[in-house]
């Protein structure tokens, strides 16, 4: 954490965040690194799950790497509760473990569960977006660890999210994970990194740490280069393979100038490093808290959709990573979101006929697009409601303009107090949408019911 927010890991903790402990093996056949061979996770896990919820007689974990979106396997061995085992069940078509408690657990008390597992690392994905695999060279390991599942009014959040869209729905959490790799490997995690010790079989193991955050992500490749700068005493770092120097440079800039912009607007990024990272994902890039990824096939440009992915992914850093929310089921609350804040990049660093050309291009263009194909839909509804094809188009584009036309509306001076203090009131929680909403009313003093329904509620009548 920087220094001013140093004090927001013991708030956190004792406003009952999970804090995991996780010894993590990565291991490849016969020692062979080359991703091709697909490598094989083990792992021993350690939580503390204080609960603040309701009365709780049993907890879930998600098993991402099982999701069809993620292609892997992973396999939970034992589960150990309080020092007793448990026989844990699987649910939600193998995606999620069920361990019931020996009695029902109140709202304050905490619950101590170990969990062996064991991960197989698929060599390519066919659905999703190639987010925890070993392909080309580089290891990319999302959703590695068994995570305890959101709670909310609607009781586990466990349900199996389409391959498209993001999968997680988390609880702040505290981490710190010992990671032991072949030598040779370079890793970006989530987190700092605390110390790496080597040993007399080839291995070292990472020691890594984290402030409070959403979830733990990390990438690996034997032949990584780092670039890096310092923003707001922030160490900003891009990894890339030496093949893309030139795109891992820009892709610094942007991720720099990005979380610079963002601090001013929207509030303080709170953790000492961020990372961004070259890696084989389809996605044009994808969000982990402290460290994003993008796509390394865009790597081989400039500006455009490189420059676009890149500052979405930082800004996912404010709305998703800080701001919690459900994006498996309202994903418009941090994609649509992210995708404006951009255009707020655009102007502070290309100037206003940029940004408008990205909203033209990313937002009016597909949104345009679609209606002239009559279709046209409300922005609100689970990433289930909608076809591939419809989330960009509504999500993406349609669901920006309600945030453009906010702006109009109230003007820059207001809409920015207005995400500083949605910022500000929800750093590390969940929000919903409902809550966002009175954000707006509350400090703009305006009633934004019509707002609301033409651009996210109701399909807009041609």
């Amino acid at each position: 954490m920087l220094p001013d927010f140093a004090s927001d890991v013991d708030t956190i903790a004792m406003a009952g965040a999970s804090i995991y402990y996780l010894e993590v093996n990565l291991e490849f056949p016969e020692g062979n690194l080359s991703a091709r061979n697909g490598p094989r996770l083990s792992g021993v896990e350690r939580v503390r799950y204080a609960n603040t919820e309701a009365i709780l007689s049993e907890i879930y974990f998600n098993l991402y790497p099982n999701l069809p979106g993620y292609g892997g396997q992973m396999t939970v061995e034992t589960v150990i509760l309080d020092g007793h085992s448990i026989q844990p069940e699987l649910v939600a078509d193998n995606s999620a473990l069920r361990v019931p408690l020996f009695q029902p657990l109140p709202p304050g008390y905490p619950v101590d569960i170990t969990l062996t597992y064991t991960a197989i690392v698929p060599t390519h994905t066919d659905l999703g977006y190639n987010i925890f695999s070993a392909s080309d060279n580089t290891v990319a390991l999302a959703g590695f660890y068994p995570a305890i599942a959101a709670y909310d009014e609607t009781g586990w959040n466990i349900e199996v999210p389409p391959p498209y869209g993001d999968a997680t729905y988390l609880d702040t959490s505290l981490y710190r994970v010992d990671l032991t790799v072949p030598e040779q490997m370079v890793v970006a995690a989530s987190g700092s990194l605390l110390e790496s010790v080597s040993h007399a079989d080839g291995t070292k193991t990472l020691s890594l740490a984290s402030g409070p955050m959403r979830d733990f992500y990390m990438a690996a490749r034997v032949d990584f280069e780092m670039v890096s700068e310092t923003v707001d005493g922030t160490v900003v770092n891009s990894y890339y393979p030496p093949d893309l120097a030139d795109g891992g440079k820009l892709a610094l800039r942007y991720a720099a100038d990005s979380l610079r912009v963002f601090n001013q607007r929207f509030g303080q990024y709170p953790y000492a490093e961020f990372d961004v990272v070259a890696t084989p994902t389809t996605a044009g890039g994808v969000e982990y808290p402290g460290i994003v990824v993008v796509s390394q096939r865009i790597y081989g440009g400039s500006g455009g959709f490189f420059q676009h992915a890149t500052a979405h992914e930082v800004a996912h850093q404010w709305w998703y990573g800080l701001v919690g929310n459900d994006q498996v089921d309202d994903p418009w609350l941090d994609e649509s979101l992210t995708n404006y804040s951009a255009v707020v990049y655009w102007e502070e660093i290309e100037g206003p006929e940029s940004a408008q050309e990205v909203m033209d291009v990313l937002f009016f263009g597909p949104y345009e697009q679609a209606k002239s194909q009559g279709q046209d839909r409300p922005v609100i509804g689970p990433v289930a409601d909608f076809s591939e094809g419809e989330y960009g188009a509504f999500v993406y584009g349609k669901g920006p303009l309600f945030f453009n036309a906010l702006r109009r509306e109230v003007g820059d001076e207001i809409y920015f107090k207005i995400m500083q203090t949605y910022y500000d009131e929800y750093k590390y929680k969940i929000a919903q949408p409902d809550d966002l909403i009175e954000v707006i009313e509350r400090v703009s003093g305006r009633n934004i019911e019509p707002l609301f329904e033409t651009w996210l509620q109701n399909k807009i009548v041609p």
